[in-house]
């Protein structure tokens, strides 16, 4: 009984053995038993999904990005400073009655701050009084000269029949000689006088001038800034008091631009409000300016050129030292070949790019259903670049080169360029066109 158990258990073990073996055949299909010939078939590389087109012929422009600070034009800003010590007696007093606030428009010659101008004009009145002094001096003078001019005719009308140097005048010749000495004493006199009242005029109006010192007026039209002294504080000479600017016609942006950007700037060139990825709207939106000045050296400390771009203010309204981005046109559009930006691979040197070879259209089966793809090999090439609008985001392209020599193609032949996802390829990398699915 013992033995018959033994036997049965075998004879299930072998079964089962030859089951499992049977199964292995039927799962491989007999390609582990197979013959000496027959292989299974090599699996072909995965094609990478790319996106491509052609270069396109197109109108791009370079525009070229500054920042910039927002400032009047030279003639049309004025600071008010102290030019004489003083004590501040009143502000913003106007003229003719009418009272300034701070931010007001106001015209040339509105006072600002008064001084305390006593003391100046203490000095005024008595050079007046000196010169209404000098005055009847100089008519003493006059009547000096008169009386010395009449005694000399009386003696010479005193021989009227013999002239004066006869031998036997009427009148000795040391009277006459005399009567000519006071004549001109008394001319000399004349000429002294007239000297010191010439002399005290003048200092009158050297303190008529220092007098107007002490009234701080405005010296331009435009709007007053915020003042910066208060009623009796005593100022100093140079002190600031405001400022006054004029931004209602126009406004220049002062940019500092590096020397290799300055290069690219010339006076007249076309100019716009916001940088090249900047939407903006309404009157910014449609500003146009140009480029007003470059300077001829750098600036000593940071080496950057300093440019002013002009543009009209009185739509936009802007403000004084506001901070802006400004796009300058540095190239015109022209007709080019040109491409995305994305195609160019602009962090190796020289630049790259990738271009489709064996162009081929092959069919192929997807979830039951038949469907053509277009596929190719990436073949990297060393591209030269031309205009940049990053407006348009297209990238001039001037030429291409392998520098394997392999690639006989041509730029005007509108080859195929990889435009997305060809980070990473290399030359007879498999690819193919990505198709978006709706």
């Amino acid at each position: 009984m013992i033995s018959l158990i033994r036997r049965s258990r075998s004879l299930f073990i072998l079964l089962g053995g030859l089951l499992i073996v049977g199964l292995g055949v039927a799962v491989f299909g007999g390609r582990l038993f197979s013959g000496p010939g027959e292989r299974p078939p090599e699996e072909q590389p995965p094609r990478a999904p790319v996106k491509w087109m052609e270069a396109r012929q197109m109108f791009p422009e370079e525009w070229t990005e500054v920042i910039g600070t927002t400032q009047p034009l030279p003639d049309r800003a004025a600071r008010i400073t102290a030019p004489t010590e003083g004590h501040v007696v009143s502000v913003l007093d106007g003229s003719k009655g009418k009272p300034l606030v701070e931010g007001q428009k106001v015209k040339k010659g509105d006072i600002i701050v008064q001084l305390d101008a006593r003391v100046a004009k203490a000095h005024l009145d008595k050079a007046t009084a000196a010169w209404e002094e000098l005055r009847p001096h100089v008519k003493q003078a006059e009547h000096a000269v008169k009386m010395a001019n009449l005694d000399l005719k009386r003696l010479g009308d005193l021989s009227p029949n013999s002239p004066i140097d006869s031998k036997f005048p009427l009148v000795s010749r040391h009277e006459i000689d005399k009567a000519r000495v006071m004549l001109e004493e008394a001319e000399s006199k004349l000429k002294a006088a007239e000297l010191h009242e010439v002399t005290a005029k003048k200092e009158l109006s050297i303190l008529e001038e220092q007098l107007k010192l002490y009234t701080l007026v405005a010296p331009i039209d435009g709007r007053l800034g915020r003042l910066l002294v208060v009623t009796g504080q005593t100022l100093t000479p140079g002190t600031l008091v405001a400022d006054i600017v004029n931004l209602q016609e126009d406004i220049h942006i002062l940019c500092f631009v590096p020397p290799h950007v300055a290069a690219k700037l010339k006076n007249g060139q076309s100019a716009r409000i916001g940088g090249v990825d900047d939407k903006l709207t309404g009157a910014a939106g449609i500003a146009q300016g140009k480029v007003d000045f470059i300077a001829d050296q750098a600036e000593t400390d940071s080496g950057n050129v300093a440019v002013k771009i002009r543009f009209p203010n009185s739509e936009m309204a802007l403000r004084a030292n506001t901070t802006l981005r400004i796009r300058v046109l540095t190239n015109p559009g022209k007709a080019c070949l040109t491409l995305p930006m994305a195609a160019v691979f602009e962090d190796e040197d020289p630049p790259t790019v990738i271009v489709v070879e064996d162009y081929k259209v092959i069919k192929i089966k997807k979830d039951g259903k038949e469907m053509e793809i277009e596929t190719g090999k990436a073949r990297k090439l060393q591209v030269k670049l031309g205009i940049r609008d990053r407006v348009l985001g297209l990238v001039e392209i001037i030429s291409v080169q392998d520098p394997e020599n392999k690639w006989q193609g041509r730029l005007e032949d509108a080859p195929k360029f990889v435009t997305e996802r060809g980070r990473g390829l290399r030359t007879d990398d498999l690819i193919q066109l990505q198709v978006d699915e709706d």
